[in-house]
């Protein structure tokens, strides 16, 4: 009898599989990294075939822990990061490396687009601003630098079409939440746009099918059950991509609910009931659940940022002591001992530039207002506050457009630190609530899987039953009104350095040197 739910969640830098009961508590899970190649500045691939074998990997260790029969695993839900251009032939073989949703090498390409469609028009149709991070835009760069693997290529597979495959999938499917990062997509209507279809001259048999999340398209054969350690038979359900997968899996299910994921970058999301034009900077997607839409705002260095801190600024300091061998949990004491404002030190985190709502490729990181009297208990601070700022930022844009934040759930690596959970609901000035499960893209994806397998009736059915809410945080009002003030700094020292060329002239020096 089936008692358990396998979430497998490939992300940017690793592959996480998570089991869970159907009452959504964790019983297993293992992590895997890979990397990326940088073949040039602005470039990153990967390698289809690693990730794979990760995926693979994880999902034997996590069994193996759990110490249950395989068979007792009713689905198997798969998030994915997402926009990752992946050309396959028609055979389903790699064309060529896959190239990340971070790879900027598309700049004389969006200019191309911008020849063809005026940016407000392809904002409203797509939910989308014009940016290096669509597939749209990678196919173009193949088509003008690489015609011969362009030719080649049967499908441009998103990174979930890829894995769904290896695991069992008939075709490259692509999950409707995903399928926005095309390109080409109508947001509003959910569908392929004709008119940007036509107007890049590419068909929607280029790409992976469209599928609705919660759907079974395969099961484990003899061959990934030998690798996976599956069993046989296992259905293999489309889940989402994985910050869709994250909403779902911090039950953030109905309209006004918004949620928060400080990871490797940012993400503020925040569902509604009306498809909402692209505005701002924002992206407009599709929910995991039919008839929602989502507002998305990304941060392009969140949680990263403060671990670019504690390898590079706090390397050699005792944030590697034995017991605390990643240095995070010291270096959180040491950002506790610092008072609220960091004695007026200003940390801007474009450590990867700036995407909502500014989509700034030239931005760069600061610290500002340094002095003396800083320490670095300060510094470490203030990049927890930079950070949390930027999220800021994308609130306030929702909030600017009439947009209502009805609960705000937090989730993430970054909230294992007490202090930097109280510095987000202080900043939003909003009570922001943290769920059981940490790992809220693994559960969202098994839950999805639970659906497509009918454990669940319903996506509401399966948050019910699975995500639990642990507790509230509540602003303190004399830190809100301090924050408020720092907020409105923030913003003006970024708006300050871009009109004034400063962010172009570093980027320049950059270059020269």
């Amino acid at each position: 009898m089936a008692r358990y739910l396998a979430g497998l969640d490939i992300g940017t830098m690793g592959a996480r599989c998570m089991l869970f009961d159907f009452g959504g508590n964790v019983v297993a899970g293992a992590y895997r990294e890979y990397g990326a190649s940088y073949p040039h500045p602005g470039w990153v691939e990967q390698d289809q075939g690693e990730i794979l074998d990760r995926a693979m990997e994880v999902a034997r260790l996590a069994i193996a822990e759990a110490q249950i029969d395989p068979k007792e695993i009713a689905s198997i839900g798969i998030s994915t990061q997402r926009s990752v251009t992946c050309p396959v032939d028609d055979r389903g073989h790699p064309v060529r490396r896959s190239i990340s949703w971070q790879d900027a090498r598309c700049g004389a390409e969006i200019e191309e687009l911008r020849q063809k469609i005026d940016a407000e028009e392809y904002y409203r149709i797509s939910g989308l601003p014009l940016g290096t991070t669509w597939v749209i835009s990678k196919m173009l760069w193949m088509r003008r630098h690489e015609p011969e693997l362009y030719a080649k290529t049967a499908r441009f597979a998103q990174m979930s079409g890829v894995v769904l495959k290896a695991f069992g999938a008939d075709d490259f499917y692509t999950d409707l939440s995903s399928t926005v990062f095309y390109g080409v997509w109508d947001v509003a209507r959910v569908r392929w746009s004709e008119t940007l279809l036509e107007q890049f001259d590419v068909s929607p048999e280029q790409f992976g099918p469209p599928i609705a999340a919660g759907t079974q398209v395969g099961e484990i054969t003899p061959e990934v059950a030998e690798h996976t350690g599956f069993a046989v038979g296992t259905p293999v359900c489309v889940g989402a991509g994985d910050q869709n997968c994250s909403a779902i899996g911090m039950g953030a299910v109905e309209s006004g609910i918004g949620t928060v994921t400080l990871g490797t970058c940012g993400m503020a999301i925040l569902a509604t009931d009306q498809p909402v034009p692209g505005f701002g900077g924002m992206m407009s997607t599709n929910h995991a659940v039919p008839g929602l839409w989502e507002i998305e705002g990304l941060t392009n260095a969140a949680a990263s940022a403060y671990r670019w801190f504690r390898d590079e600024v706090g390397a050699g300091n005792g944030f590697e002591a034995e017991g605390n061998p990643n240095g995070f949990a010291a270096l959180n004491d040491l950002a506790a001992s610092a008072a609220p404002g960091c004695q007026g030190l200003l940390f801007l985190p474009y450590l990867a530039t700036a995407a909502s709502p500014h989509w700034n490729s030239n931005a760069r990181g600061a610290f500002v207002g340094l002095s003396f009297a800083h320490r670095r208990a300060d510094l470490a601070r203030a990049v927890m506050e930079g950070v949390t700022l930027e999220i800021r930022d994308l609130i306030q844009t929702w909030l600017d457009a009439g947009q209502k934040v009805d609960s705000l759930r937090i989730g993430g690596g970054a909230t294992k630190s007490p202090l930097w959970n109280q510095i987000q609901a202080d900043i939003y000035g909003i009570p922001v609530a943290r769920t059981q499960c940490e790992e809220s893209t693994c559960l969202g994806a098994a839950l999805l899987g639970g659906v497509g397998a009918g454990v669940y009736g319903s996506i509401h059915e399966a948050t019910d039953a699975a995500v639990h809410v642990t507790g509230q945080i509540e602003p303190d009002p004399e830190r809100h009104r301090l924050y408020e003030e720092l907020y409105e700094t923030f913003a003006t020292t970024y708006a300050s350095l871009d009109q004034r060329g400063i962010f172009d002239r570093l980027v320049r020096f950059s270059h020269n040197g």
